[in-house]
């Protein structure tokens, strides 16, 4: 059995604290639980809210190791970033049966603890059910942030996606703008229609014609889509 030391220097500097602090914090930490660590990985490169799986020594940490090993961290922001990573990382854990204590917490948030020769869930339960409530949250405020920015978006006439129909073009104020060219093909099919052509028959002149792939139904939609009720009537 294993006790890691992981140490997180966040690219950010955001409440940077030095790393000679960092190690005597585990260290302490270690003899209080009764445990020495055997090894210190030292991440450097990546802000917090980067999945610990990504990150350089964090993935190499998970993928070494081993079921009853265990990890120590200053903070559990530093391994946990969102809701969401928090729960997948601690679902890892729990598979792998790795411990992993977090001394601003004073307690292990993966797995339950040993105490006078009792199992308790201690603090892994509650932090498990904390991220969550808060993963869902996240999830639901992320919808609604979509929903407000696509109103916002029609609202100002703004494209909201998907194909663009034929005859219309993105301009660069996101908004569509006729596609002139396709505007007067338009009006062929449009014309051809009103000769008593049918659908077929306008497919086959504008591929032939115009090099215009589309089926006979595309026609057809097009069409009705640009007709006003009377001409489509005769």
């Amino acid at each position: 059995m294993t006790t890691i030391g992981y140490v997180f220097l966040d690219v950010n500097r955001d409440n940077l604290i030095p790393l000679e602090k960092q190690r005597q914090s585990l260290e302490n930490y270690a003899q209080k639980l009764d445990l020495s660590c055997d090894e210190l990985l030292v991440e450097q490169s990546f802000a917090s809210v980067v999945p610990l799986s990504e990150r350089i020594e964090g993935r190499r940490m998970l993928q070494n190791v081993q079921r009853g090993d265990t990890i120590l961290v200053m903070q559990a922001r530093w391994v946990l970033g969102t809701p969401q990573n928090a729960l997948s990382l601690i679902g890892v854990l729990k598979e792998k049966e790795v411990s992993l204590f977090c001394a601003d917490l004073d307690g292990n948030i993966s797995m339950p603890t040993k105490r006078k020769l009792q199992a308790t869930q201690g603090i892994a339960t509650l932090v498990y059910q904390l991220c969550e409530a808060l993963s869902y949250r996240e999830r639901g405020n992320h919808g609604a942030a979509i929903r407000a920015g696509k109103a916002r978006l029609k609202q100002e006439g703004k494209y909201l996606g998907g194909p663009v129909p034929f005859g219309w073009m993105v301009g660069e104020d996101g908004r569509l703008k006729q596609d002139l060219k396709q505007q007067e093909l338009i009006s062929e099919m449009i014309r051809l229609k009103a000769d008593r052509w049918s659908y077929r028959d306008i497919a086959s002149k504008m591929q032939k014609k115009q090099g215009l792939k589309l089926s006979h139904e595309g026609i057809r939609r097009i069409i009705l889509k640009n007709s006003n009720p009377v001409q489509e009537e005769r």
